[in-house]
């Protein structure tokens, strides 16, 4: 039955099609909303400690304990949707991270805000894990690190949107209100709950490797006609691949070579989203400290941010034509030599120019990465709980840095030295993936599983 359904070699052998663009679209607008929640964070803490609502130390609780919260949610999606589906869990994702932020908007004050900002937060952390894993999934190795990369090309351009957004709205409005317009536009992604099974399908690659051959089987035959309709030619002959390994627990994690690469992909997303939300969560503030106006703060990061545009779409134009591994190697060094430039600007265009450069480099390596490279280095049957895992110990790791920068902040003269920093943390993660990390461009998921 596994070599009848054959569910990997159909999927390798289609082409980039409606179906795939669909999808895509489908999920990468629900995805931008977790790029731009990642920087409101830190555009709202200068407006809401303008009304007196957060001093030094609440401004600390307000940041992390939304980290910790999307720590949590990475872990315990990594649980369920290994265990119910992925669709299922998306469309939960969905609903605490949309219906969380509007209520934030609407928060009577900072004591509610910090707490729904933290539902919304464990919300985020879900999505991520589950939707870049979903789409990992749902495409062919010779597609999966373009649309992975675009993916995240997406999620990234929340970043500058957001610092826009933030930007135009806030001086337009009235300083006690001027902040809540950011929260209230998260009810756009609550269309994904309506979204039927037709068109926003389950992972077959999923329904394999929990025995239920039949249904992935009618959705990959779904999936093949629709893209022979729209293609008005017949799809070639598959190749025959492995069927996913079925039953796979906890133990399957810290087993063999799987145990290598989760070791591999926690140390990693430590080192990098570490660095990301220090850089994205205190970059206004960190220029407000260094004497720029409240305005200017916000036009520094739009531009600094707009990396996060360009460093995933150069991911979605090299896409395979590079080993993964050695590209991330390449861009963790870019991203540590910028990062320990930082400091030593001294105008406002050295400022931006490494900034950028900086953030390019970094968020090439989460399309890279977070979108490709640590989802598809593990077996599908636990897939989801071990990127939980690997997000876990990045949260967590970002959730306990802000106190580290607000200790660090008021004592040095220089506070640009908090992005050299960051700069550091990319010399580790260089090294970590050139010793430990696997091979894995043009390998489809099937052959990656069965080398681990």
């Amino acid at each position: 039955m596994q070599h009848t359904v054959n569910i990997g070699g159909r999927l390798e052998r289609l082409p980039v099609s409606k179906y795939h663009w669909k999808l895509f679209t489908l999920l990468s607008i629900a995805m931008f909303f977790d790029g731009y929640d990642l920087l409101m964070g830190g555009l709202v803490i200068p407006s809401l400690r303008g009304i007196g609502w957060l001093n030094a130390s609440s401004t600390t609780i307000f940041v992390s304990l939304p980290l910790a919260a999307a720590a949590i949610g990475s872990f315990v999606s990594g649980f369920l949707g290994d265990q119910i589906g992925r669709r299922r869990l998306i469309k939960i994702n969905v609903g605490i991270f949309s219906l969380g932020s509007v209520a934030c908007g609407f928060a009577p004050n900072v004591e509610m805000l910090i707490a729904l900002r933290t539902i919304t937060a464990f919300g985020l952390g879900m999505q991520i894990v589950t939707g870049y894993s979903y789409m990992n999934e749902m495409t062919s190795s010779a597609l999966r690190g373009r649309f992975q990369s675009a993916m995240a090309m997406i999620v990234n351009s929340g970043l500058p949107m957001g610092a826009i957004f933030a930007a135009i709205v806030v001086p337009m409005m009235p300083a006690e209100i001027s902040w809540r317009p950011l929260f209230l536009i998260s009810i756009i992604p609550i269309y994904v709950l309506f979204l039927n099974k037709h068109v926003l399908p389950e992972s077959p690659r999923w329904l394999c490797s929990v025995g239920r051959d039949e249904e992935a089987d009618a959705i990959v035959s779904r999936i093949e006609a629709e893209v022979e309709r729209d293609a008005g030619v017949l799809l070639p002959a598959p190749i025959i691949t492995a069927a996913p390994a079925r039953d796979l627990g906890w133990s399957a994690l810290f087993s063999g070579n799987i145990r290598a690469r989760l070791a591999m992909t926690v140390l990693l997303s430590v080192c990098h989203l570490t660095g990301l939300f220090i850089l994205v969560t205190w970059l206004p503030t960190i220029l407000i400290a260094s004497g720029m106006s409240f305005l200017s703060s916000f036009t520094f990061s739009a531009v600094t941010f707009s990396g996060s545009i360009f460093g995933p779409l150069i991911a979605v134009v090299i896409g395979n034509r590079f080993e993964r591994r050695w590209m991330l190697v390449s861009a963790s060094a870019v991203a540590a030599v910028f990062g320990l430039l930082y400091a030593t600007q001294t105008t406002p265009v050295g400022l931006m120019v490494v900034g950028f450069i900086m953030a390019c480099a970094i968020n090439f390596i989460s399309a890279v990465a977070l979108a490709t490279y640590i989802p598809e280095i593990l077996p599908t049957g636990v897939r989801l709980r071990g990127v939980g895992i690997s997000f876990l110990a990045g949260r967590l790791a970002s959730a306990i840095s802000p106190f580290a920068v607000a200790a660090i902040l008021p004592l040095v003269q220089n506070p640009l030295v908090i992005v050299t920093s960051v700069g550091a943390l990319y010399i580790a993660m260089a090294a970590v993936v050139s010793i430990m990390g696997p091979n894995t461009t043009g390998r489809s998921l099937e052959h990656l599983e069965q080398t681990t």
